[in-house]
């Protein structure tokens, strides 16, 4: 099990960002989690919505996979020895 199959997209807050990659032409997009309630995936599962949504570019429709954004993740490793 892991958090696709554990998390129901209602579950998950509405500003959350989604990253939504084919696996075919790897067509990259991003989409909020209201967006995607909106597409009548109200009831359904994280992994559930990964199966039923296809590629938006044409002629492709291939199968997508889905990814959370975690925030601003634009700065690199600011670490180091001290």
């Amino acid at each position: 099990m892991n958090w696709k199959t554990d998390l129901k997209l209602a579950d998950i807050d509405a500003g959350t960002i989604f990253e939504i990659t084919c696996r075919r032409c790897r067509l990259c997009r991003h989409e909020t989690q209201a967006a995607l309630m909106c597409d009548s995936f109200k009831d359904f599962y994280v992994d559930e919505v990964e199966r039923a949504l296809k590629c938006k570019k044409r002629l492709c429709s291939g199968p997508v996979r889905l990814a959370m954004n975690y925030g601003d993740m634009s700065e690199g490793f600011v670490g180091g020895m001290a």
